[in-house]
């Protein structure tokens, strides 16, 4: 047995004080409460009314409401549960007083616990049981090692087979044992597959560099999105690589569920250097390796996070541009109006001869109307709309060098895929980035070569600019906004979730959340492993059950609302013209 192998004084704090007496405490009933955990069914009813004595069917009722509660069974004070032994009287023992209730013998109260184990079909947990109880936390434990998660199971798989809980520190030594021993059937896999060069690398996380320990230094993380913060992330994230490919294979292959290695994890992030070093090697070096894998792909995460903010930044500010320069221009043009005027009365003035040159009359204009703001004014009279679009894609030409310092260090180090690997975004991603991992310009690449299915047909005309060759123009492709344009088209992407990221938490595909398919060919020992019945039994059958049980509780309350047993609702008017 569990409590055998573990002292009293090292058993986990599983649950706080209130989750204990949630649980396993005595309930403490409202009145509403009382009306619904103390109602009788007819067989209970007859039960009831068998006992030979006030005291016996007080405490009957009593215990069976309690049960019904909590699936345990109390010994009572009955000066602590006063109010409930009044209600029973009131509604079951209309007359009778509490003086005439005493307390109940133990033969007697162990005799009703199995009449009320009988009246609904539960079982107490003997050595049977508590062995396949044993069986199955060990198998929660491989879902997760966390206490609290086995403990859950534990207690709903109990509620399933219709089996009273035992106690909470059986409980208790139930968990720390199956914690203990999932961690060192992982344990001696690792001792038995890891390569002494990551090994060396794990005992190095633990070692002071300048008195700062590395494991201090990778649990840092980046305090914000700029540009230094980030770099240091990607240091961060290449330290760790060689840990992150190793515990890749090696925690699928020893079966650690994605819980049980946030858990480990979290244990590196809770615990101090010194306590780390002062622990079992071999418990260690396995918290460290989680601890590695969850936070390579933690980093992966913020990295993601990063990006998609920065181009949002860049997207608002050539936004904010745009409406900042269409209200100039606005301003510009109707502030020359006047002088547009002038040099439109230029053509009836008659001081001006018929034989005048037009560069004398042009430079009259210049003096009436700088150069510059002609093109401004003569859109506004001809009612020509500011293109806005056309001004942002300008605007992120002039962004290029800052979008390039801050986005492609995150582009590059970050492994996207996507549901089709044809996909037109998903072509533009691989080029780009086969390019920039060999440090080869974009600029001077073939733009031919760039895919421009990517490119929306209302962005074409600014994705091109036109240039000259010999006496011939060219549209060719603007590489800088073609840049921008894939990596906005990766946040919306990434966002949707039409492209996930390999090796990440919050932004990997669905399917990593899936059983694999190897897995599921043995689905029934697999849904016999996870213990509940619903799951096992033909969904039809489930359904019929349900309507069944449904069915039956529409006619008996219905019943009751008709006898004008529930004294809340009021039954007014006769025959079919009855209501509520």
């Amino acid at each position: 047995m569990p409590s055998t192998k573990i002292q009293a004084s090292r058993r986990l704090s599983i649950l706080c004080t209130e989750e204990i007496d949630s649980l396993f405490g005595m309930p403490h009933f409202t009145e509403g409460e009382r009306h619904i955990h103390f109602d009788l069914s007819p067989e209970e009813r007859a039960t009831i009314d068998a006992a030979r004595t006030i005291t016996a069917g007080v405490h009957l009722v009593l215990q069976l409401g309690y049960f019904k509660a909590k699936a345990q069974f109390f010994v009572v004070s009955l000066d602590y549960v006063r109010p409930d032994i009044n209600h029973i009287l009131t509604r079951y023992y209309p007359g009778r007083l509490m003086t005439e209730v005493g307390p109940l013998s133990k033969p007697t109260r162990l005799t009703q616990q199995r009449i009320i184990l009988g009246l609904l079909g539960y079982r107490l947990c003997g050595g049977d049981e508590k062995q396949a109880l044993i069986a199955f936390a060990q198998r929660a434990a491989m879902l997760s090692t966390q206490p609290k998660f086995i403990l859950r199971q534990v207690l709903e798989h109990l509620s399933n087979q219709r089996t009273v809980a035992p106690g909470y520190t059986f409980l208790q030594d139930l968990v720390s044992q199956a914690v203990i021993d999932e961690r060192k059937r992982v344990t001696r896999k690792l001792d038995a597959s890891l390569p002494a060069n990551l090994q060396q690398s794990l005992n190095a996380l633990l070692q002071a560099d300048d008195k700062i320990h590395l494991i201090n230094v990778l649990k840092h993380e980046a305090n914000d999105f700029s540009n230094k913060e980030l770099r240091q992330e990607v240091d961060r994230r290449k330290q760790l690589a060689p840990l992150h490919s190793f515990a890749q294979t090696f925690l699928i292959d020893a079966t650690l569920s994605s819980e049980s290695i946030k858990y480990y994890a979290g244990l590196v992030q809770f615990y101090t250097v010194y306590k780390l070093r002062r622990m079992d090697a071999s418990t260690v070096r396995l918290y460290l390796l989680c601890f590695a894998f969850h936070r390579f792909r933690q980093i992966n995460d913020n990295l993601i996070e990063a990006f998609i903010h920065l181009v949002g930044q860049f997207d608002k500010q050539a936004k904010l541009a745009a409406k900042v320069a269409m209200l100039q221009a606005s301003e510009e043009a109707n502030s020359n109006l006047k002088a547009a005027g002038e040099v439109l009365g230029l053509f009836v003035d008659e001081s001006i001869a018929s034989d005048c040159p037009f560069s004398t009359v042009k430079e009259r204009a210049f003096g009436l109307l700088e150069p510059a703001a002609f093109p401004s004014v003569t859109n506004y009279l001809g009612n020509v709309a500011f293109d806005k679009l056309d001004y942002e894609w300008s605007y992120f030409t002039r962004l290029s060098s800052t979008i390039r310092r801050n986005l492609r260090h995150l582009f590059c180090d970050v492994d996207f895929a996507g549901r089709l690997e044809d996909a037109p975004l998903v072509r533009a991603i691989s080029m780009m980035q086969t390019l920039l991992r060999q440090n080869k310009s974009l600029r001077q690449a073939d733009s031919s070569k760039f895919p421009e299915a990517v490119i929306p047909l209302g962005l074409k005309k600014h994705l091109y600019v036109e240039s000259v060759e010999g006496a011939e123009k060219h549209k060719t492709l603007d590489v800088d906004r073609y840049e921008f344009l894939v990596y906005r088209l990766l946040r919306n992407a990434l966002e949707s979730g039409d492209l996930y990221v390999n090796h990440s938490n919050e932004f990997r595909q669905f399917e990593d959340d899936l059983i694999s398919d190897a897995r599921w060919s043995h689905k029934d020992a697999v849904l016999a492993e996870i213990g509940q019945p619903i799951l096992q039994s033909p969904i039809a059958e489930t359904l019929t059950g349900l309507r069944t049980k449904l069915e039956d509780r529409l006619v008996a309350v219905n019943q009751r609302v008709s006898d004008c047993v529930n004294a809340y609702i009021k039954v007014v008017g006769q025959g079919d013209k009855r209501r509520c």
